[in-house]
């Protein structure tokens, strides 16, 4: 599949009308993280005021196929980092470039606005995915598995 048909967009009014779908989709993989981004986007955590609440949407052939968000380090509040969080690409989307296109999307965001970045590997394939995007293996932090430095 081409990864030209991979669009990554950066939410601001709403989450994609799929998003109920993929939210099914994670919980049925046992991932409840996106449950988290749900209740922090309905808080009103993402409505523009700081730019480090950021959420993107990958599309691929024009249907909802990942999303994934930025914020302040819940865990490990120091002013220099921010957290990748909320990562999920549906099960059809992957190994098409998706998760790359936002994975880049999301550290370019990032790293504009802080020197240091952080997340948590759900499993080893996630672990070896954001190593191969430049992350590096760090327990240094609270509740982190890895860290990114400007």
């Amino acid at each position: 599949m081409s990864e030209a048909a991979i669009q990554i967009v950066r939410l601001a009014e709403s989450l994609p009308d799929d998003f109920e779908a993929l939210r099914r989709e994670a919980g049925a993989e046992s991932y409840r993280f996106i449950e988290g981004l749900r209740e922090e986007w309905l808080a009103g955590r993402y409505d523009g005021a700081d730019e480090r609440f950021t959420t993107f949407a990958a599309f691929h052939q024009g249907a909802l196929a990942g999303i994934g968000a930025l914020t302040p380090d819940p865990y490990d509040p120091e002013p220099d980092l921010l957290r990748i969080r909320h990562v999920y690409v549906r099960p059809p989307h992957r190994r098409t470039g998706v998760g790359r296109g936002l994975a880049a999307a999301l550290i370019q965001q990032g790293l504009a606005l802080a020197p240091r970045l952080s997340l948590r590997a759900a499993d080893p394939r996630a672990a070896a995915f954001w190593e191969a995007n430049g992350f590096a293996p760090d327990e240094g932090g609270t509740r982190r598995s890895h860290l990114l430095t400007r």
